[in-house]
């Protein structure tokens, strides 16, 4: 499910991100989500991590949880 967000170009990935959030069900889909999108933030410039940052604080939001932890 979340392969795309590992695959698609950093233009895409942002809509890509939007459209799975809606999708998640549970806490442990949103972890997998979040994680999934700490492993692009390296490719993406300062304005675009600050847009999967927030959304990213959306879901966890809508989940209850605390911020993810990746070690």
């Amino acid at each position: 499910m979340f392969e795309v967000l590992l695959t698609c170009t950093t233009e895409e990935l942002y809509h890509n991100a939007e459209i799975l959030a809606e999708n998640l069900t549970s806490e442990e889909m949103a972890r997998e989500y979040i994680i999934r999108l700490f492993q692009r933030a390296p490719e993406l410039t300062e304005e675009q991590e600050k847009k999967l940052h927030q959304l990213g604080r959306k879901v966890r939001k809508k989940f209850g949880m605390k911020p993810v932890r990746i070690d």
